[in-house]
């Protein structure tokens, strides 16, 4: 579930709960439709323009044993130095010098563009990835570009309006010429997927809605096993979910006594809450479902009966204000569990003080990236000090690592393409991908599609907890800061509307 860090009242969150809940199912392998989001917007912008360079030779030892070891042949070759030599790889790369290969490349600049909501009903809730693709950008300019380029970055905020979104998608596309849309997040993507797909742009998308588990020319951040039509979403309108991060909590907290929070009567929330529901249950728990009202959540009784059966976990598939009434309620009771799941939304400083005493410490994130509180991580530690000299006074956010991150695959590719690249090429290489890791800083992704019959799969994630000892995030997953099960168990939940 996803939602911005930034604070909202009570009232408002829960307004849209929903918005929150498809961040966190992501990285689990819960994809919601569009219909369950909320968006925020920030105007055009133009990243500087510097002789510029790619950002590994200033993330020394990024792409070191943790991240090489998982990186597949293709993503081993960029981050580069500035300007260094393309590598020859599937993407089809040249050397020699630059050359306007293609819609959006001119010889010494490449321009990509960007749909974001950040002044909807949420505020600036979506806005975190942008922010850091723009401190990526503006790092990349001021260290020398790309292979010889400059990187423009065109931004659009699409007012969480479906009509907006396809205006901005067609005014980035026919005018600003795009070569790439990189880190859109925006609930209302659906006004805008089917055209973009249809003028073969490339997306590497912070899957709000099911656009990159439906059409082909959509990369989700996390990865995507799913089969990609145009029409149906993973190949019959079943999401791939897998039973990894369930396993991870049995076994290192001994809990299997679980409870899941879901909006009754919303199709989103109960789609997800059914997958987690499964998950849990593949994986050995007994399972306690508990669906509150979308706009006056009460948790009371709820509360209560957690108290009496003995609950040991929370996961829920709720908004980040419903997630704070259901903790000061826990409060009043004087109820804890040793964890309480929440998801993307809740993933940044702000929980330190967001949720009550009670909650606080038990609060754990999964995901598929390494926590940007991680600064022994040397890729977190190049966008820790690049965000708060491009971003001065943002409030640090899972999100914005990730959107960081989709920069860094966007530049991978460049490196590789050298003088010639192309939309094409970017989408063979992006398909060609096993194992990456944008420099070590998520769990290896793919986007070949998988056996989706395999009874077991192998399964990589990532899970924080925030603690007040250290004021931020513990990432409680091993080194290299994610886990892998090579037989986590592969289950297909259908979805409750395609979305798009």
């Amino acid at each position: 579930m996803r939602i911005r860090w930034s604070r909202r009242t009570r009232q408002y969150a829960a307004r849209v709960g929903l918005s929150v809940l498809l961040v966190a199912l992501a990285a689990c392998g819960t994809r919601l439709p569009d219909s369950a989001f909320v968006e925020a917007d920030q105007g055009p912008t133009g990243a500087r323009a510097a002789g510029a360079r790619t950002p590994s030779s200033a993330t020394p030892g990024a792409s070191g044993a943790a991240a090489s070891s998982a990186t597949s042949s293709a993503a081993q070759t960029g981050p580069a130095a500035a300007g260094g030599a393309a590598t020859n790889g599937s993407a089809g790369a040249a050397d020699g010098p630059n050359q306007a290969s293609d819609v959006g490349v001119s010889e010494n600049e490449i321009v990509i563009g960007n749909i974001t909501a950040q002044n909807g009903i949420l505020g600036a809730a979506f806005r975190p990835p942008l922010l850091g693709l723009q401190a990526y950008v503006d790092y990349i300019n001021d260290h020398g570009g790309v292979h010889g380029r400059t990187i423009r970055l065109e931004t659009c905020d699409d007012k969480e309006d479906r009509t907006r979104t396809l205006q901005c998608a067609q005014d980035l596309v026919e005018n600003k010429h795009v070569f790439a849309f990189i880190a859109n997040n925006t609930r209302a993507e659906g006004g805008a997927a089917p055209y973009i797909n249809s003028q073969g742009v490339p997306v590497v998308d912070v899957p709000i809605t099911n656009a990159p588990y439906r059409y082909p020319h959509y990369f989700s951040i996390y990865g995507t096993r799913c089969p990609r039509d145009g029409n149906t979403v993973c190949g019959n309108d079943q999401s791939d979910n897998t039973s990894g991060i369930y396993r991870w909590f049995k076994q290192n907290l001994g809990v299997t006594k679980a409870a899941v929070f879901y909006y009754s009567g919303v199709a989103e929330s109960e789609q997800a809450a059914n997958f987690t529901q499964k998950g849990l249950q593949l994986e050995g728990y007994s399972v306690s479902m508990y669906g509150v009202i979308l706009g006056n959540p009460s948790f009371d009784q709820a509360v209560q009966q957690m108290q009496s059966n003995g609950t040991q976990i929370i996961f829920d598939t709720v908004d980040d204000g419903a997630n704070r009434k259901l903790c000061d309620t826990m409060q009043r009771y004087k109820f804890s569990v040793p964890a309480k799941v929440s998801t993307v939304v809740a993933y940044g400083d702000a929980v330190g003080t967001d949720f009550s005493d009670v909650c606080r410490n038990s609060v754990y994130i999964t995901g598929t990236t390494v926590t940007y509180s991680d600064t022994s991580n040397p890729g977190v530690a190049a966008f820790r000090d690049a965000f708060a000299t491009y971003q001065p006074g943002a409030q640090l956010h899972q999100w914005s690592l990730e959107g960081w991150g989709a920069g860094l695959m966007l530049t991978d590719y460049l490196n590789t393409a050298g003088a010639t690249p192309t939309r094409a090429g970017f989408e063979q290489w992006l398909n060609s991908l096993q194992d990456y890791t944008y420099d070590g800083l998520t769990a290896p992704i793919s986007y070949q599609p998988g056996d989706v019959h395999a009874p077991t799969v192998r399964d990589c994630f990532t899970i924080a907890q925030w603690q007040d000892s250290v004021g931020g995030w513990i990432q409680r997953t091993a080194a290299p800061g994610y886990e892998c099960y090579d037989d986590a168990i592969q289950f297909r939940t259908p979805v409750s509307e395609r979305g798009d």
